[in-house]
This record gives C-alpha cells, structure tokens and sequence, in this order.
C-alpha cells in the first residue's frame, strides 16, 4: 500500500491543487473555499493503488475517508457467495462513516479499483473541528445527503424484491388498524416521569441546560400503543422523534409489504429523510412495535430552530446524522442480504 499522511495538510501548494479538486465535488456545493481550506488543514492526504485495501471488513477504523481521485469498489464477504460487489464510489464519496459513527466494525471491504487520493480525518482532527461548527454541521450534511442517496438506491432495490416476492401482505384489518392508531400527546405528570430525570439520559448531553429547556418546552410528548404508525411512506415533513420508553421498527413498506430493517430502542434519536430533503422521492418507515413513550421535534420547532439558533441546530442535525448513518447499516445488511438471495436463485 502507498500512503503518504501528513500532521495536517499545511503546504500552501498542496492545499491549493486540493481546493481545486474538492470545489469540484459534492463537498464544494455546501462549503465555500475558506471552509475547504480549513478542513483540509484538519486532514491527512492518503493515497492508495490500485487493488489496495483501504477499509477492511471487520475491522474497526477511528477515521472518516473522503475520495478525492480514483474510484474504489465496496466488496461484502459472505460465507454462502464469497465475494460481493456491493458498489462503486467516486470523488467526493465518503468512505468508513458507519465504522466512524456507530464505533462498529467495517460492514464491508473498500478497496482501489484505480489510483486513489483521500483526504483522512480522524477522531483527533474532528474533534478539532468543533472549533468551526459550521463547517462540522456542513461536512455532515453532506455526508448524509450521500446517506440518503444509498437509502434510496437501495430503497429502489427493495421494493423490487418485495413486489417480486411471495411476501405475506399486511392484512385489510391491520392497514384500518394502522390508520386508526395514533399517537396521542400527554404530559410528563400524566405519564409518571421526571422531565429532570429524562434531561440526564446521555442523549441529551449534547444540549447545554437553555438549549434543553428550550426544547423540552416545545417538544411533543406522545404516547403510542403497539404498530403506531410514526413516520409513513410518502412523508414529506421534516420530523423525527427520541424513544423515552418501548421500541420502534423501521421497515421499507411497498405494495402493502414490509422489509424489517431495525430496533430502535430508549434514548435513540430517529429522522426522517425529510430532515435532510423533503424532495426525496421515498420514505423510511417508522412503526412502534410495543407500546411506547416519545418525544416529538416537529417540523415547525425544527425549521425554528435552524433559523434561529444555529448552534443548537448543529448540534441536533449530529444526532440526525448519526440516526441515518444506523440506518444506513441496517439497510447495508438488507442489501447484502438480497444479493445472497440473487446468487442463491
């Protein structure tokens, strides 16, 4: 493997051929040049040859990978299929962010399909980020915009299979049920919790007390009974909610079918990809599967929030990031999962 890696990139004319490429790229629609000067100044430069492994399925990484040349393929290794070809990603592709977020090993091989450049930023470097929350907030909006690209693709892929497939569909007294089933709005009194006691689940760490009371003030606390429907196919409102108690299942619904793709349990934030763009042309669904205690972040509060008061809404849209990147993994598996199927057919 050829790498060269630097203690953060300052050869003024290394950083000028780098700002050319990375205007080039997804990255250069959200961050301005000064915002790419910085964050390269917050990287390490790599590069790697042809058929090198850059990310190895398994193994965990501290690092969040962005393409700057070349194109890698993304491999899955299966003990039915052997190797997969899940991929292929070019200049601008962020590679390892699940790893990276979910502090979870690598769900798949990335290795160099060409020669490859990526600049490399690493828990270290990110965390030196903070310093410029914009850029941070920039550098993950961007990174889930390619998220939901993946969960569209794959999305597509699914409700093929599941239309394609002798998948038992929801019955007609189970779809009433689900219209019917919604969520109702209570208090903390009436639920018997402590709004204090809830401020200091880890989730909330993130918030300084304001900021927590702002939104504790203006969030919606609901209780839903069992296969509520939360967020469903063809929703356009930015909205997401934080699981006090229960569970919920997200799924991808077509032709009256589902597609399970994960649990997600107390003191989880889950979105939307309305949070991201509303304009996404598909849903992911969110459904309790057991009777459950949520607070709601509205649409309203949401686009409040992000006019007027940034800092906190950088801070929330890094647990939006993080809820799509779960997501994203759990979709990964599904994906995998379909090309065993494919190959055992």
């Amino acid at each position: 493997m050829m790498v060269n890696t630097f203690p953060g990139i300052n050869n003024r004319n290394q950083i000028k051929i780098l700002l050319g490429k990375l205007e080039n790229s997804i990255l250069g629609k959200y961050l301005t040049q000064s915002e790419l000067d910085i964050l390269i100044q917050h990287s390490k430069l790599s590069e790697f040859v042809s058929g090198d492994i850059i990310l190895k399925q398994g193994e965990e990484t501290d690092s969040i990978y962005i393409i700057i040349e070349g194109q890698v393929s993304l491999i899955a290794r299966t003990m039915i299929q052997g190797s997969t070809n899940i991929e292929t990603l070019g200049p601008g592709s962020f590679l390892g962010e699940i790893c990276f977020i979910e502090k979870v090993p690598c769900p798949f091989s990335v290795i160099a399909k060409t020669h490859v450049k990526c600049l490399v930023i690493n828990d270290t470097y990110f965390e030196l980020l903070s310093a410029y929350p914009e850029i941070k907030y920039k550098l993950l909006e961007t990174l889930s915009r390619q998220v939901c690209d993946r969960l569209q693709r794959i999305h597509n892929k699914v409700t093929e299979c599941i239309t394609n497939s002798d998948m038992v569909s929801l019955s007609f007294l189970g779809k009433v049920v689900s219209t019917f089933n919604q969520p109702k709005q209570i208090t903390f009194e009436g639920a018997n919790l402590s709004k204090e006691q809830m401020m200091q689940k880890p989730i909330f760490k993130l918030f300084d007390n304001d900021e927590l009371e702002m939104l504790f003030a203006r969030m919606e606390l609901l209780e839903a009974s069992k296969n509520c429907k939360l967020i469903y196919e063809g929703e356009k409102r930015a909205s997401c909610y934080i699981v006090l108690l229960g569970a919920v299942q997200s799924s991808i619904a077509h032709d009256n079918k589902l597609a399970k793709l994960s649990v997600i349990g107390p003191g989880t934030l889950f979105a939307g990809v309305a949070c991201v763009d509303a304009d996404y042309p598909y849903t992911i669904t969110f459904t309790t599967c057991e009777q459950a205690i949520l607070l709601k972040i509205t649409d309203t509060l949401l686009a409040d929030i992000q006019k007027e008061k940034p800092q906190l809404w950088y801070k929330l849209f890094t647990l939006i990031c993080t809820s799509l990147v779960a997501l994203e993994k759990s979709i990964d598996k599904l994906d995998i999962r379909l090309h065993i199927e494919a190959y055992n057919r």
